[in-house]
Order: structure tokens, then C-alpha cells, then sequence
């Protein structure tokens, strides 16, 4: 029988995206009876664990800055190569490229070009390829053809066959991610949330995540408005939020974020992703997905948004409902192609 052999930089139980999603594939793959197992390659010398077995399939989770501290993981390219030498197929997931955006002098600036390289490299050698970004895939498309497949990441909080309708919700906006996300989108848009709150066009704020000093300033700003600050969630607990909930809040540059897990979980749960920017800044412009005003709404319009908030986010929220991704789309697609 084929094995699936995941390789990624590390295994983590909590606060990793890569572990969570070869989670959720490892899973999906021994529901379908596949053998599947995870293995953390931070190095050249763990690089050793992994069994080499003609015709199974790794399945490599590039993370470049996972693979090596500064991004440049030159042996990765020729442990790749001498395992497809001896046999196994290769499907890479593009978690991300090269540096895109970087201060002029720092080492992130000048490495950047190797970085290019040793992605090149990496995907001359797949027989498959996925990319979770409209440039990424165009990029993939260029160096590989067909064998480029394009795949947003999925929610890793649930992915439920159908949501709450947009009138059964409550009027809740949620801040769901890591504290350096949160602690961001709140210094960008916490005037913003203020307005709304003061117009009632939402009732709570509701924070998923880690807490501390930080959130209770966070708190204290949004007095007399209704604040609650739920703490670590079960990833159940958080869909059942998340189900109930109307907006969400979002960091990730457009361009950037269809490789966003809590885009995802939004989408996934029909919520209207609000971004706390007005433009792309220096990052490539979305040309597929997802879409300013299309598929989440702009900081501004949030801010700015009158009676008609409640019609258009609902909109928005049924729209990412149907068009997000799935983590079933892409095992089917991974098995199908390694069949």
C-alpha cells in the first residue's frame, strides 16, 4: 500500500498553521484508508527520519523560514531530489515563497534572491505543486504547467456543511488569532469597532485567543461598550462561535489572505471578513480570490458603512461560504493525482 510521508519543519500540538493543516490531512487521508504520517525535518540531520520508499508519496509543507532561520534551506532541494531519485513522488504545498516585502538592509532584503532559487528548485522537482495565493499560483503556473494547482487554505476550526442564516446570528464582530494578530488588528481598527458599536450596528466585540497585560488596555478602550474576552477556545467551541457571529477581523494583506487560516475559518463559517487595511500596500493585487467588497470588506467601508452594513455583510458572508475552499477538495485532488 502507498504511504503518505508529510514532511514539514515541525510538529506542533497548539500555535503552528503548518502542523494544523497536515493535521487535518493526515486525518482526511485515514478516513480514506490511506496510510499517512507526519514528520518534523527541521534540519538536514533529521532529514534522516523519513523512510524512503519507492512509490509512496511525500507531501512536503514548505514553510521556507520553517526549513532554516533566515529562509535559505539549501539542502532542501537535494534531499528532495535524491528521494524522487529512489522513487517517491513529490507533491509540494506552497505554504509560501520568497520574501515579498522587506527593509532594504536587512538579511531578508539580500536573501531573498536565494530564497527565489531554492523555490524554483523545489517546484522543478515536484511532480505536483499547490499554492494558496492568486501570484503564487500565476508564479507556479509559469515554472510548472498543469502540475500548478491552486488551493486556498482551509479553516482549521471546522468546516461545517451549513451555517447559521445571517437573521439567527448575533450582532458580534470577532477578533480570532494569535496575540501578535490581534494586538494588530486592534491598533488599526478599534476606531472603527467604537463607530459601529456607538451606532449599534454591532452589540459585542468578542476576543478568541491568548490573553495579558495588552488586552486588558484593549478592554479598557472599548468602555462602556460590551468587551468579552473569551481566552483559549477548543477549535469546537470556537466553530460554534463563530456560527453565531457576524463579522470577523482580519491582518493579512489582500493579496496575501486566501493563505490565512482565520480568513478561512470565517469564510468557512459565513462570516464577513473585515480587513483592517484600505489598499494592498506592496503586496501583489488579488485578481481571483478573495476580492475587496466582494469577499470581505475594506476597513473604510466597515467604518463608514450606514443601515445598509447588516444587507451587504450578509452578502459577503454567503458569498465566502460558498466559494472558500475545503480541506476535502484538496485530498480528493491530492489522491487523485497520485492514483
Amino acid at each position: 500500500m502507498t504511504s503518505f510521508r508529510i514532511v514539514q519543519p515541525e510538529i506542533k500540538e497548539h500555535g503552528c498553521g503548518v502542523s494544523d493543516h497536515s493535521g487535518v490531512l493526515v486525518r482526511l487521508l485515514r478516513e480514506r484508508q490511506r496510510e499517512a504520517q507526519r514528520y518534523a525535518v527541521p534540519n538536514r540531520a533529521a532529514a534522516r527520519t523519513v523512510p524512503v520508499v519507492a512509490g509512496d508519496v511525500w507531501i512536503l509543507q514548505l514553510s521556507i523560514y520553517g526549513f532554516s532561520r533566515k529562509g535559505v534551506p539549501l539542502w532542501l532541494p537535494a534531499f528532495v531530489d535524491a528521494a524522487r531519485a529512489r522513487g517517491v513522488r513529490v507533491v509540494v504545498y506552497f505554504h509560501e515563497l520568497w520574501v515579498l516585502v522587506a527593509r532594504g538592509l536587512s538579511s531578508a532584503y539580500w536573501l531573498a534572491p536565494m530564497q527565489r532559487r531554492i523555490c524554483e528548485r523545489i517546484a522543478e522537482l515536484a511532480d505536483y505543486a499547490f499554492f494558496n495565493t492568486d501570484w503564487a499560483y500565476t508564479w507556479g503556473v509559469e515554472r510548472m504547467g498543469e502540475r500548478a494547482i491552486y488551493s486556498p487554505t482551509f479553516s482549521n476550526v471546522g468546516e461545517p456543511d451549513a451555517v447559521s442564516a445571517w437573521r439567527d446570528r448575533d450582532d458580534v464582530a470577532v477578533v480570532f488569532g494569535s496575540a501578535r494578530t490581534r494586538e494588530e488588528i486592534y491598533r488599526e481598527v478599534l476606531p472603527a469597532l467604537t463607530e459601529q458599536l456607538g451606532r449599534g450596528h454591532i452589540e459585542r466585540v468578542v476576543d478568541i485567543g491568548s490573553g495579558g497585560p495588552w488586552l486588558d488596555k484593549v478592554a479598557q478602550a472599548f468602555m462602556p461598550w460590551p468587551f468579552e474576552a473569551t481566552g483559549p477556545l477548543p477549535s469546537e467551541v470556537i466553530s460554534q462561535r463563530l456560527m453565531r457571529a457576524k463579522w470577523g477581523l482580519f491582518n493579512t494583506p489582500w493579496g496575501q489572505a486566501s493563505k490565512s487560516s482565520v480568513y478561512a475559518a470565517y469564510a468557512c463559517h459565513g462570516v464577513a471578513p473585515v480587513s483592517i487595511f484600505d489598499g494592498v500596500g506592496n503586496y501583489p493585487v488579488p485578481t481571483n480570490y478573495p476580492l475587496p467588497e466582494r469577499h470581505f470588506l475594506t476597513r473604510n467601508a466597515f467604518r463608514e458603512a450606514d443601515d445598509s452594513l447588516d444587507t451587504t455583510s450578509a452578502a459577503i458572508g454567503a458569498r465566502v461560504f460558498a466559494e472558500h475552499a475545503r480541506s476535502a477538495q484538496l485530498i480528493e485532488k491530492i489522491v487523485e493525482i497520485t492514483s
